[in-house]
């Protein structure tokens, strides 16, 4: 059963892909309109720039929850267990300090789109304090989770549970990545059972 912040980055993430996907659809519609009849969306691509910015970082989260962020193993792989964990909290810690910084310039941004009432210089005329603010809140989110991530994995440390710092924040190992992959063509295997079930029943 997932924890309340897990459950919630994949409604997020979930909610950011489909967005993202809207947006393509947008601007490959407003692309053939384009084309075919010579009529442009005003803001096609305005709308897919924010919807890209805010997806992504929605996705910081999702990477940091499935400890899909890349790191460098080939010197990591040669150090003592005990030292893979702290490196793996050294990591964690960074990231969450990288956040940090991006939330406070990402604050200034959107403070000063408030302040000064700031709109796109575009046929939209967009508030940029509307698209803006959600980009931030979905930084400050993944700092939360960089920060939660941490504290736990560092409560386990401490407890000398390294099982539970690699499973909340250490680097995947192949046996483990192997096993996700399987696991996903598992699943579509068994869909293509269903699938070839209903159609035997229909005949």
């Amino acid at each position: 059963m997932r924890n309340p912040l897990s459950l919630f980055i994949h409604i997020i993430v979930q909610v950011g892909g489909w967005a993202l996907l809207s947006a393509a659809f947008l601007v490959t519609y407003d692309v053939i309109m384009r084309k075919i009849f010579n009529i442009s969306i005003a803001g096609a691509d305005e709308i897919s720039g924010y919807v890209f910015a805010i997806s992504t970082a929605c996705a910081y989260s999702y990477a940091l929850l499935t400890r899909a962020n890349i790191r460098i193993d080939i010197v990591y792989n040669k150090f003592p267990k005990k030292l893979q964990r702290i490196l793996d909290l050294l990591s964690m810690l960074l990231s969450a300090g990288l956040f940090g910084v991006i939330c406070y310039f990402a604050f200034d941004i959107v403070y000063d789109a408030f302040r000064f009432g700031s709109h796109s210089v575009t046929p939209l005329q967009t508030l940029l304090a509307i698209p803006q603010t959600i980009w931030f809140a979905a930084l400050c989110f993944a700092l939360l989770t960089a920060l939660v991530l941490l504290a736990q994995s560092f409560v386990a440390f401490v407890k000398g549970d390294d099982r539970r710092v690699v499973d909340l924040i250490g680097i995947p190992s192949v046996d483990e990545e192997i096993k996700t992959e399987l696991q996903g063509s598992e699943i579509s295997s068994h869909l293509d059972d269903v699938n070839d079930a209903r159609l035997g029943e229909k005949d």
